[in-house]
Order: structure tokens, then C-alpha cells, then sequence
């Protein structure tokens, strides 16, 4: 009998190196999570694979070899894992910020060279430091690690003294500076910046306030490729900031140079939304682009195919390096630095075994990486492409390109849609009918019709790479679901159109701008003309992403799972797997006549619809699970966020209502979320206090609508977050004060903007109005419209909220300042709270003794950063606040802070383990209910 036409595998005969792979990824995982030493773990490795050798040289292979040899890869992953977890020793940054040895309030001394090249950004430069040694106190250490400064440009004459320093990479500094380990914020579900941190090989994080506070102490221990490699970058990086306009320009910084800093918020918000994001960061498709082009344009000059493939390599290592060697555009050059070499020696590259050889290298390097989300989206992703969009690509082209042969003598076993679609993708009916022309022996075969027409008007071609680019998303789509939705919140629809959309204008832009640069480095301003092109074709591409996301429900935020989300994933990525597996054992050229055959057709058609229909419906319930919220029935519950220098409270009544009041921000913020179009240049995209911290614990609590957003005044630091909150969240009802504007001191109206964005009424609340929600009382004590029309400070104008449940009171009062207080006090209101959110933050102009009198709070909560930008909390409003005898508690210390109450006891939790302020220790425990 004729053989067969075969399909690779996923077996251990032809693909070995994906099932080592998985064993070695399993011995990192293990030496995370036991306290085993690297020694025992690279023993038993050893052992496996002498005993592996010793079975092979007596010629006892098979199956106990192979399992032997996967527990050997076990042992090499726990002993990598295993030292990775010892490297940071006692003289690391990030052990001495553990230790307290080095303070966030405490000025640093940092001693070190520029270990890469300074990356700019709109208003700031960041220089990632290799530390020598630092001095803290007068006291001076040798010091390792790695950390990251920020210096402010805040006008010209920063700038100009920033480059009077002259510094670059391989430059040794010394920098004044304050350092921090900890960049997110400590409430529940927000993402952990301190594991971010350290996936990017950073122990902490400081700022400068002037590039006066660097200083160069001369030239430090260099690579000269490096440096001529970063050279490239800057002046190409550089030109295209001058010679393009937004958006072309912080596209093409993105997607050619790495540079994310310039992309405007409208344009990336745009690529997030539809799904395509990802065609920003410099990925396997760019690398993939760069080198055909390479390949191509080398063919043209050198013969040798050693030659062109050894080109091209050394070009993509050192387009890798000079972008930054981020684990996407790594994965990528070490997969076709495989190939090449494959191809060299006349060897066929399997696809997830090349994946599997990339993963192993990776991490052999880098073991952390394996925890990188970064990391495991980019593997994930091309796993998706290579075990399933790729095998089934593969059986579709041979079903619609099948004719009779001594290989393929029978016709494919598949469908009739699925024979006609693919012979409509693939048959080449004017191939054919000229090989029959020619033949001794003609025959005729039944084609669908469409097939002969596409073929004859030539639309095939483009019809085919459409078809693949859709089925090449919707899969990677689908297998990445979950991960897309527990890291980052979102579900677009239109992905799939998106992708083939924006892909191909995507491809284009690059190409027209890397060849802009390229004319431009040679000819100069007579091609200037031209970047009107490139910036047009930016324009298309953002308005082609807008008027997608326009539609109805294309795209949408999702809360978390709640409890047991693992479970839900586990069972999704193994149906996920039988899917891969069935398509894997399938051979739509098989004869079939075997009753092997007969069996696996069965097992096909019951796994392949129960692997399917487990999928979409956990994806379902992933997207679109209606679960209510988590709330204790019965109680009020008050959360105060921690947003650094901001407010931020959730109240959630007693029968699941909620209200968010106020949403952090930057307190030097500088314009809007959405900004007008002469403002456009200043709004960076840069991950935003709703996205970062509100967002993620109203996900955390499964929150989908809030039935009131209310702005206690218009700082930025307290209605800021609202822009990405109205975007993501259905809004009920809105709430600010009676002031005909609520502009604050650092712009314009930002909480009026995102009203409008909801679509939710407004409503204005001055003294003496009075809401009723699920049985709590929200009262209005100030301001009264008189006083809010020409308060002495903006500060003053606050909304001052009084809610009470039962016996229980709690009192939110804003920013408000003496004056504000001190007409309270005049009043003939009962002022007292078991519960008061500290006036602004602690500062020394509130929180006056008089007031604290008539309160006489239980618990005083000041949301503040540490350290703060204005020194808040000050020293004499904690004096007062702990003459009170309320025990006071900072978010900048206990995370997100929850007091909830029934009526009548009064429960207080903080999402890190904490004390209140040293005056007041002893009054209660952490934790512990009050009657």
C-alpha cells in the first residue's frame, strides 16, 4: 500500500523536546513553592541522567529512558529555580529596603554605572543604575542590584541641565535620590507591582527632584557594541519624534524602538479596546517582518546562503539588544535563530518543538521570566498558533489541494462545508487544468464552484491570508481568554476583524516609516514631504480601531471570578488541550479502513464537541458571569483605598447598593482624561490611579455598576480616576457639591467630563439635603450654596457627608481647611462619628482641636503616600488627632482600610497587617469589634 501523507505530531518520538520542556518548567515551579536546596535538586537530575546513560550504553532504551530523562529536566529546572531564589544576597537593594536599613523617607546616595541607555519620556528620563554602593545617614555600603532612577524635566531649564550632564550608558553616577520597593498600591486585587518589579530585574524604583542631584563621575566598565547599538536607537528614536506627528510619532516609538512613553492615552486606550495592543510591542510578528525583509534584500548581494542566514541573525540579536531584550522579542530571535540553524543543516523546524527549545533556553537564562505575565502571554500565544491554528491550517490546505497521487491515493476524509471551504481557500484550478494539458493520463475532479471562480479572478491569495490572520486571532483569542481577563479586565469582540485590519496597516506604517528614517538619514530634508504620508496612515489606522470600538458591546471590562477562578481556568486550558490533542491525531488523509481508525473517529466526535462546548461555556461565564457582587448583607461596609496622595472610598450599603466617593489621581496632574485637541501632546499614556488601584478592588469585589459616583471637590487628586472609571463601569446616579463648576486647583473640570462620558444624571447636594439608601442615611452638612460660590479655597468647597446606620456614624470631610471647620462648629449640628476620614490628608491647615472636640471620632483614617509629596500627615495634626483619643490609621501603612458595621458593632480590617499610630497602640487590636 501507497504511504500516506503524514502530519507531525505531538509525541515524544518526533516533538521531544516540548514534553522536556514541561518537565523543566515543572522543576521551576516546584523550587518555588518548596524549600528545597538547589545541591538535592541537581543530584537527583544528575542521577537521572547518568542512569539514563547507563540504560542507553547497555541498549535498554524505550519508555523508562525516556521517563528518566524527564525527571532528569525536573532536577535541572528545581536546581535553577533553586539558586535563582538564593541570588539576592545580604548587599542587595532590595534586601536593605526589606531589612529598614534604607528608608523611602531618607535621602539616598547611589554609586553606579548606566547599565543601558537613558529612556526618554514626554516630561522625565528614567537611568537604570547597576549599583556599586550607596550611603544613607553618613554611612556608606557596598551595595548590588539593579534600580531604576526617574528625573523630572519640569520645564526647559531641567532639561538643559539634564543634558549638560552629558551621561550615557557605561557612565558612572552618583545620584541623590529617594528609593522605593514598593510601586503599586496594597488593596485587595490590584496588581503586585513589588513582582513586576523583580520580573523586570529591578530591586526598587527612586526619584530625583533635578537632574542637579546627578552627577557624573566619569566612565564606567562598557560594551562598545552596546553603546554603538544604543547610538542607532537614540538618533533614529529622536528623529522620529521630530519628523512625525501624534499619532504616527508614538506609534511607530512603540512599535519600531520599544519606546511606549509617547503614545498618547486616546490612540492606545483605541489598541487595548479592540484587542490589539499587542501590535505595539515589538513581538514575534516584527521580528518575523524585519527578517523577511532582511532575508530578501541580503538575497539581492549575497549568494551564499550561510552568509544570508548568519546576516540576518547577527541583525535581529542586535535589533533585540538594542531595543531592550524584552522576553517577546527574545522568545522570537532565539526561534529563528533555531530555524536558521535548522535550515543550515538541511533540518525541518517543527513548530512547538522550536517553541519548546526557545522556552528551555529562556529560562535556562532567565528562570524568574517564567512568572513574567509578559513571558507567559508570548508563549501562550504562539503555543495557540503553533499546536492548533497551524496544524489545522495545515489539514485544510491538504484537503483543498488534494488530487490523486502514490502518497494520496484516496480522497479526504472531512465534512462537505469543510471540503468546500478549503478547496475554495486553496485548489488552484488553473495549476490543474495546465498539468492536464500536458498529462498522458486526464482525469477530472469535482471541485466546489467557488473554488474555480476565487481561483479565476486571483482572489485566493488575499482571501486566504485573510482567513488565516482570523483564524490565527480568534484562536490565540480564545486560548489566552483567561489570562486576558485576569490580568487585565477585558473581552473585545472585535478583536479578530481588528487584528486583520490593523495588522496589515500596522505592517505598512512600519515599513513606510523605517524607510523614511533610512532616506532621511541619507538625503536629509528633502525627503521631509514624505512624513505627511506616514502621519496620514497613523491617522487611518486610529480611526479604523475607533470606529470599530464604536459599536455596540465590542468591547467591555469583566470583574473577577471570585473564588475558585482556578479551577475554572485549570478546566478551560484542559479542554483547551483536548482540543489540541484531537486536531494533533487527526489525518484527514488516513484511509480509515482500520478499525484503529474506527475508534479514534469515535473518541473524536465525542471529545472534540465536549471540548468545544466546556470551552464556550466557561468562556461564557469567564465574560459574562452575572454573579452579584460581595458584600456582607445587613452591614455598611467603608473601604478606604489606598491611592497614595489621594481619596478614594467605597461604601457598600446594606443590601448591595454602592457609591464611590471620590477616585485618587496625581496631585500634580496636568489636564484631563480627555483632553481637548490642543491639548492632545500632554496626555501620555500612562497607567492611571482608576486603572491601577479603584479598578482592580471594585473587579476584586465583583462589581459591575456603581449606583453613585460622588466628588467630594475638584482636585485632581480625588476625581482624576473617574475618566477610566466612567469608561469601564455602568453608573447609576452622580453626586458633587452645589457650586455651578467643580474645578479644582490642578485643571479643569475632570468630574463633569466623565458625568457626561457615563451618561448618568447629576445631581448637586448642598447643606441640609438628605439621601435614603437601603436603610442608611447620607446627610449634606457643608457646603451651603452661599459659601460654595466663593469659598476662601477650593479646599473649602468640599462636600462634607455625614452617614448613618443605625447607631453607627461615619464623617467624610473632603479637603476642607479651618474655615471650613470652623463654620461647622458654629453650627448647631451634632458633629459627632465613631468613624472621620481626616480632612486633607492630614494636613496642618485641618483637623483643627475644636473640631476634633465636637467629633470625637473612634477611628481617624488619613489616605495618604508614602512619603508624601507635602509632607502629610503633619506632625501637629497628628498631635491633635491623638490628643483626641481616636486611633489613627494611615493607607499609606495598612493598605486598603474596611470599617463595616450592622448598626451597632463597628468592625475594622486593613489589607496589611498594621498598627494605628505609636500614641494610641494600646487602645485596641487590629481587627477586633467594638460595641
Amino acid at each position: 500500500m501507497a504511504r500516506r501523507l503524514h502530519f507531525s505530531r505531538l509525541s515524544l518520538s518526533e516533538q521531544p523536546l516540548f514534553f522536556f520542556s514541561l518537565a523543566f518548567i515543572g522543576g521551576l515551579l516546584l523550587a518555588s513553592s518548596f524549600s528545597i536546596s538547589a545541591s538535592v535538586w541537581l543530584l537527583g537530575g544528575l542521577a537521572a541522567w547518568l542512569l539514563a546513560g547507563v540504560r542507553l550504553w547497555r541498549r535498554r532504551g524505550g519508555g523508562v529512558v525516556t521517563g528518566i530523562l524527564l525527571l532528569g529536566c525536573l532536577g535541572a529546572g528545581g536546581a535553577l529555580g533553586a539558586l535563582r531564589e538564593r541570588e539576592a544576597g545580604p548587599e542587595r537593594v532590595r534586601r536593605m529596603l526589606e531589612r529598614g536599613e534604607v528608608s523611602a523617607a531618607e535621602p539616598v546616595e547611589l554609586y553606579g554605572t548606566l547599565e543601558s541607555a537613558p529612556e526618554l519620556a514626554p516630561d522625565r528620563i528614567y537611568l537604570r543604575i547597576a549599583v556599586e554602593r550607596l550611603a544613607t545617614l553618613g554611612r556608606e555600603r557596598p551595595a548590588s542590584g539593579s534600580v531604576q532612577i526617574t528625573a523630572p524635566f519640569s520645564d526647559d531649564e531641567s532639561r538643559a541641565e539634564y543634558d549638560a550632564l552629558g551621561i550615557d550608558y557605561g557612565a558612572r553616577v552618583r545620584v541623590l535620590c529617594a528609593l522605593r520597593d514598593r510601586g503599586g498600591y496594597r488593596n485587595p486585587g490590584a496588581p503586585d507591582f513589588d513582582e513586576l518589579l523583580e520580573d523586570r530585574g529591578l530591586d526598587a524604583r527612586g526619584m530625583v527632584k533635578s537632574p542637579l542631584l546627578i552627577e557624573r563621575l566619569g566612565e564606567g566598565t562598557s560594551s562598545a557594541a552596546l553603546r554603538a547599538l544604543y547610538g542607532v536607537r537614540s538618533r533614529a528614536l529622536s528623529a522620529t519624534l521630530r519628523r512625525f506627528q501624534q499619532p504616527a510619532a508614538g506609534i511607530l516609538a512603540a512599535a519600531l524602538f520599544g519606546n511606549r512613553y509617547f503614545l498618547l492615552r486616546g490612540p492606545a486606550e483605541s489598541f487595548r479596546g479592540g484587542g490589539t495592543f499587542h501590535l505595539l510591542v515589538i513581538s514575534g510578528s516584527h521580528v518575523a517582518m524585519i527578517a523577511a525583509v532582511a532575508l530578501w534584500a541580503s538575497a539581492r548581494g549575497i549568494r551564499s546562503r550561510a552568509g544570508r542566514y548568519s546576516l540576518v541573525v547577527a541583525l535581529m540579536w542586535s535589533y533585540a539588544l538594542m531595543v531592550g531584550a524584552e522576553p517577546s522579542i527574545t522568545r522570537a530571535v532565539v526561534m529563528l535563530t533555531i530555524v536558521v540553524v535548522g535550515r543550515l543543516l538541511f533540518r525541518q523546524s517543527i513548530g512547538t518543538n522550536l517553541l519548546a527549545a526557545a522556552a528551555i533556553i529562556l529560562l535556562a537564562w532567565q528562570p524568574r521570566d517564567l512568572f513574567n505575565p509578559g513571558f507567559q502571554l508570548s508563549f501562550l500565544t504562539v503555543f495557540a498558533i503553533v499546536g492548533f491554528t497551524a496544524p489545522l491550517y495545515l489539514r485544510l490546505r491538504a484537503i483543498g489541494q488534494w488530487r490523486p497521487s502514490a502518497a494520496t491515493p484516496y480522497p479526504p476524509l472531512a465534512p462537505g462545508w469543510v471540503r468546500c471551504l478549503a478547496e475554495a481557500l486553496f485548489w488552484d484550478e488553473r495549476a490543474f487544468r495546465a498539468e492536464m494539458a500536458e498529462a498522458h493520463i486526464r482525469y477530472r475532479l469535482q471541485k466546489t464552484r467557488a473554488a474555480s471562480i476565487l481561483n479565476r479572478w486571483r482572489l485566493q491569495t488575499p482571501l486566504t491570508a485573510i482567513a488565516t490572520t482570523l483564524l490565527t486571532t480568534t484562536s490565540v483569542q480564545i486560548g489566552l481568554l483567561p489570562m486576558m481577563l485576569h490580568y487585565f479586565h477585558r473581552f473585545s469582540m472585535i478583536s479578530p476583524a481588528a487584528n486583520v485590519v490593523e495588522s496589515a496597516l500596522i505592517s505598512l506604517l512600519m515599513i513606510a516609516g523605517a524607510i523614511f528614517l533610512a532616506l532621511h538619514a541619507l538625503l536629509g530634508e528633502w525627503v521631509a514631504p514624505l512624513a505627511g504620508v506616514v502621519d496620514g496612515l497613523a491617522r487611518l489606522i486610529v480611526a479604523s480601531g475607533d470606529w470599530m470600538l464604536a459599536r455596540r458591546g465590542a468591547a467591555f471590562r469583566v470583574p473577577d471570578w471570585g473564588t475558585g477562578w482556578q479551577w475554572v481556568f485549570a478546566a478551560f486550558f484542559c479542554a483547551a488541550l483536548l482540543l489540541v490533542v484531537c486536531l494533533d491525531l487527526s489525518n484527514p488523509l488516513r484511509k480509515g479502513d482500520e478499525s484503529r481508525d474506527a475508534r479514534r473517529r469515535r473518541l473524536g466526535r465525542i471529545a472534540v464537541p465536549c471540548a468545544l462546548l466546556t470551552m464556550a461555556t466557561l468562556g461564557a461565564l469567564l465574560t459574562l458571569h452575572p454573579f452579584e457582587h460581595e458584600y456582607e448583607h445587613g452591614r455598611l461596609s467603608v473601604t478606604f483605598l489606598d491611592v497614595g496622595q489621594g481619596d478614594a472610598m467605597l461604601l457598600r450599603f446594606p443590601r448591595g447598593g454602592t457609591m464611590l466617593l471620590d477616585s485618587g489621581g496625581r496631585p500634580a496632574y496636568r489636564g484631563g482624561f480627555d483632553a481637548e485637541p490642543e491639548d492632545e501632546l500632554l496626555v501620555e499614556d500612562r497607567l492611571g490611579i482608576g486603572e491601577a488601584a479603584v479598578m482592580p478592588f471594585l473587579w476584586h469585589c465583583g462589581i459591575g455598576r456603581l449606583d453613585w459616583i460622588v466628588a467630594s471637590h475638584g482636585d485632581a487628586d480625588h476625581v482624576e480616576g473617574f475618566g477610566e472609571i466612567a469608561r469601564a463601569f455602568e453608573i447609576g446616579r452622580a453626586l458633587r457639591g452645589p457650586s455651578s463648576r467643580l474645578s479644582g486647583a490642578f485643571g479643569p473640570d475632570l468630574f463633569d467630563r466623565a458625568v457626561r462620558l457615563a451618561n448618568a444624571p447629576l445631581q448637586r447636594a448642598a447643606r441640609g439635603d438628605r439621601i435614603e439608601i437601603d436603610g442608611v442615611t447620607i446627610e449634606t452638612l457643608s457646603p451651603d450654596a452661599e459659601f460654595a460660590a466663593a469659598p476662601r479655597s477650593a479646599n473649602n468647597g468640599s462636600l462634607v457627608l455625614r452617614v448613618v446606620y443605625g447607631g453607627r456614624r461615619f464623617l467624610f470631610t473632603g479637603d476642607i481647611e479651618r474655615d471650613a471647620e470652623a463654620r461647622l462648629c458654629a453650627s448647631a449640628e451634632d458633629l459627632r462619628a465613631d468613624v472621620l476620614k481626616v480632612a486633607h490628608h492630614g494636613s496642618r491647615t485641618s483637623s483643627t482641636s475644636e473640631f476634633l472636640q465636637r467629633v470625637r471620632p473612634a477611628h481617624a483614617v488619613i489616605s495618604v503616600a508614602e512619603p508624601s509629596p507635602f509632607g502629610h500627615p503633619h506632625p501637629d495634626a497628628l498631635a491633635r488627632l491623638q490628643a483626641s483619643g481616636a486611633r489613627v490609621w494611615r493607607t499609606s501603612r495598612c493598605g486598603a482600610i474596611t470599617l463595616s458595621t450592622d448598626g451597632g458593632d463597628l468592625r475594622l480590617e486593613t489589607a496589611v497587617k498594621c498598627e494605628s499610630d505609636p500614641q494610641s497602640r494600646d487602645t485596641a487590636s487590629r481587627s477586633s469589634p467594638e460595641r
